[in-house]
């Protein structure tokens, strides 16, 4: 008897040392003041955070440990840092100050390390009469800062910047006319991926709706483009409008620019299978799914309204679309049946904001 006690304490004291099997969250946000943590398999709201601060345009960049999100609020101007697990404020920078007002349009993330925040803040003076358009700067946060964070760092930075990233070795990304790589310890900049500079003299130049940091899943930095392809150097008759996406793998620094079909629909967002990035999703009126590989349209369903923001499961098999109104679709990758649908508990619409997909412990 006493063994057979001994051998079902040690089983539980095993099984209570196994770590806890991960699962996938949504972390939204809603209007008027609300941050969601959305059990995704549950189809339902674990955490319903009141914000002490305007949530427009509700750009989300989430901490490498997926236990803070960084929000751009207050109207595109000041980044707050929300707990999840307690919905505390603790982290805020209010970039304005004087007569300086300045404006960040999606240009959010955070290190690796989650020790730094970055953003790219455009800077205008208030004049009696007019207003003076200042130079754009990167401005470098400490995450351990509090309420009243000032930049530690700032560096010159490229006009008409939107989202970023951050890569394992270090380097910032993030797009403009060029998707350009910035080391945020000396604010040294390269061209990372050539956009409006690209060297294909048979298209024009690109087209990218860049709001919606979501690679996050896949772990890399990925725009689409539109563009129009010509029949010859001339450019004299056009052949076809094209989509095509454009990646830096967050891991490794590779990069890739292709086309992948023809310009049929709008598509606001896209995301890649993180366990096959030959598949590729993109959402507004319809869900489309693409194979890059073979330059297919796989399937294409109409959706009940407009979604602007599209994510993917951890393992791949559900599709969550996002934005807009104030509920998430849920879909089957293979199928593209709509399989499921989570109603935000405030009735506020999400507008352009983030909707990111994070595994966490059970």
């Amino acid at each position: 008897m006493r063994n057979l006690i001994a051998a079902s304490a040690a089983l539980c004291i095993g099984l209570s040392a196994l770590p806890a099997l991960a699962k996938d969250h949504i972390v939204a946000v809603a209007k008027p003041d609300r941050l969601y943590v959305i059990d995704a398999a549950a189809r339902s709201v674990e955490t319903d955070c009141k914000l002490d601060f305007n949530l427009i345009p509700g750009v989300i960049a989430m901490s490498p440990d997926n236990k803070i999100a960084y929000i751009l609020g207050n109207h595109w101007e000041d980044v707050f840092g929300v707990e999840l697990a307690t919905c505390e404020t603790v982290f805020s920078a209010h970039q304005s100050e004087g007569d300086i007002r300045r404006k960040t349009i999606a240009s959010l993330a955070v290190s690796k390390d989650g020790t730094e925040v970055y953003t790219i803040r455009n800077p205008v003076k208030l004049l009696a009469d007019r207003f003076e358009v200042m130079e754009p700067e990167l401005a470098v946060y400490d995450t351990g800062a509090g309420l009243d964070a000032e930049p530690v760092r700032s560096f010159p930075a490229p006009r008409r910047m939107t989202v970023m990233a951050t890569g394992r070795d270090g380097m910032l990304y993030a797009a403009g006319h060029d998707i350009y790589a910035f080391d945020p310890q000396t604010g040294e900049k390269t061209v990372k991926i050539a956009n409006k500079s690209w060297d294909r003299p048979t298209y024009s130049g690109p087209d990218v709706l860049a709001f919606w940091p979501i690679g996050t899943q896949a772990d890399e930095f990925m725009l689409m483009y539109t563009a129009a392809k010509f029949t010859d150097e001339t450019q004299s008759e056009i052949a076809d409008f094209v989509w095509g996406y454009q990646a830096v793998d967050l891991t490794t620094g590779e990069t890739e620019i292709a086309d992948f079909a023809s310009l049929e629909v709008i598509m606001f967002s896209g995301v890649r299978d993180p366990n096959d990035k030959t598949k590729l999703y993109g959402v507004y009126t319809q869900l489309s799914k693409h194979d890059l590989e073979k330059k297919e349209l796989i399937k294409r369903v109409d959706l009940p309204h407009t979604y602007y923001c599209i994510n993917i499961s951890s393992d791949g098999k559900e599709i969550y679309v996002g934005g807009t109104n104030d509920d998430i679709g849920v879909y089957d990758t293979e199928t593209l049946e709509r399989i499921g649908e989570i109603m935000l508990p405030s009735g506020g619409d999400m507008a352009a904001s983030t909707m990111h997909v994070i595994s966490t412990g059970s």
